[in-house]
C-alpha cells in the first residue's frame, strides 16, 4: 500500500514540477486516475510533452495509446502507435522517446544504455 502512495506522490510531483502554468490541473486527481488505469491489459508507461500526454502500452492491441493530461477528463483517447508486437519493440520505443516522467517499471531501460 505504501508503494502505491509513493508512486502516486512521485507522479503528482512530476506533473506539478512541469505544469506550473496555472492550467487548473488537479495533479492529485489526474495521478490517481492514471495509476488506476494502470492494469493488467493496459500499462502506464509514462508522461510525455511536458506532462500533457500519458502513454499506455495495451497488451490486447499490442499498441501504445496516448491520453491527454488536462484539467478535464483524462479518459479521452488521443492517438495510438500500432505494431508494438514484442518486448524488444516496446523497449526500443521507450528508449527512443523523450519522457517528462517514466514509470519506475521502465526506468531501468534508460539506465541500461
Amino acid at each position: 500500500m505504501e508503494h502505491e502512495r509513493q508512486l502516486e506522490r512521485d507522479l503528482e510531483s512530476a506533473i506539478l514540477a512541469v505544469r506550473q502554468d496555472g492550467d487548473d490541473l488537479d495533479a492529485g486527481r489526474v495521478s490517481a486516475y492514471l495509476l488506476g488505469e494502470d492494469q493488467i491489459n493496459r500499462y502506464l508507461v509514462g508522461l510525455q510533452n511536458d506532462c500533457t500526454r500519458a502513454s499506455f502500452y495495451c497488451t490486447a492491441t499490442r499498441s501504445i495509446a496516448y491520453k491527454p493530461v488536462t484539467g478535464g477528463s483524462p479518459s479521452e483517447l488521443a492517438d495510438t502507435v500500432p505494431g508494438i508486437t514484442n518486448r524488444r519493440q516496446l523497449r526500443d520505443w521507450i528508449v527512443e522517446q523523450d519522457w517528462s516522467w517514466l514509470h519506475p517499471r521502465y526506468r531501468w531501460l534508460l539506465e541500461a544504455d
